[in-house]
């Protein structure tokens, strides 16, 4: 351990230094990669003061500075909405109160849908005895109140307590909902890849997910046309409110580029 000598009137008291760290070794303490910190460092929202010979020093300053970063990272805000709130710029500030607002929202028609799922399940036992499978079917509609948040913001708004009940049935057994869920989850990775990699949407690997992802929509609405319709305009308006996806599982960049696709 370093330390520094503070010198009294009769006396050399040794006062142990304030802990610091390497970038690695603060890397490691926040749970971020050294890379992670120098992207930090290039977006202007680190600068840690460097040794002779050029090594990074994270000290106390540094490391509050982590935290703030790392709370408005789990805010929803990106490097550059980050670096105007740590630059005093209001209308950033106010952008992380109107993300907490549609996360609290959120929390809120999910945490709705949830009782209205229960209420009426304990209206039912007024006329009829509750089974074990009507407990299953209880506990499978609770666990689809995951959805995103600002997409059951928007169920709350439209539909009435009785339609999200059954929206929020899965349809088919508990393993084909997961398997449709994963199959969801793939396809909007590799439509990512796509646009990172710049493909055009004309490109015929686009016009493949395209089809794909219709395929998983038929198979979600059962082949109803005017579920498909609902459920496309229930998208698009979640998207309208959060175009940059910070609450939903892609942004509109992705919904607009399978369109195009499709159209293609």
């Amino acid at each position: 351990m370093t330390v520094r000598w503070e010198k009294k009137a009769m006396a050399h008291k040794p006062v142990a230094a304030s802990p610091v760290l390497t970038a690695a070794d603060a890397a490691a303490q926040v749970g971020l990669t050294v890379r992670a910190l120098r992207v930090y460092e290039a977006r202007g929202l680190l600068d840690p003061p460097r040794t002779e010979k050029g090594w990074r020093l994270y000290g106390p300053r540094e490391f509050q500075r982590l935290g703030i970063i790392q709370a408005l990272k789990s805010l929803g805000l990106s490097l550059a909405e980050i670096s105007r709130v740590l630059a005093g710029d209001t209308p950033s500030l106010r952008r992380v109160l109107e993300v907490q607002a549609t996360l609290w929202r959120g929390r809120l028609a999910a945490a709705q849908a949830g009782l209205d799922l229960v209420q009426q399940a304990l209206a039912r036992t007024d006329t009829t005895p509750i089974s074990v499978d009507d407990l299953c079917i209880l506990i499978r509609r609770l666990d689809m109140t995951t959805l995103p948040e600002t997409l059951r913001t928007v169920l709350a708004e439209d539909y009435t307590a009785e339609q999200r009940a059954d929206l929020l049935t899965p349809t088919g057994t508990p393993e084909a909902a997961a398997e449709g869920a994963r199959a969801w989850a793939t396809l909007i990775a590799d439509i990512q890849a796509l646009r990172t990699a710049g493909v055009p949407a004309t490109d015929a690997r686009a016009k493949d997910a395209a089809k794909r992802w219709q395929g998983l929509t038929a198979a979600f609405t059962q082949g109803d046309a005017a579920v498909a319709a609902r459920t496309g305009g229930l998208w698009q308006k979640a998207l309208a409110r959060d175009p940059q996806g910070q609450g939903l599982p892609f942004d509109k960049g992705l919904w607009d580029y399978v369109a195009e696709a499709a159209r293609s």
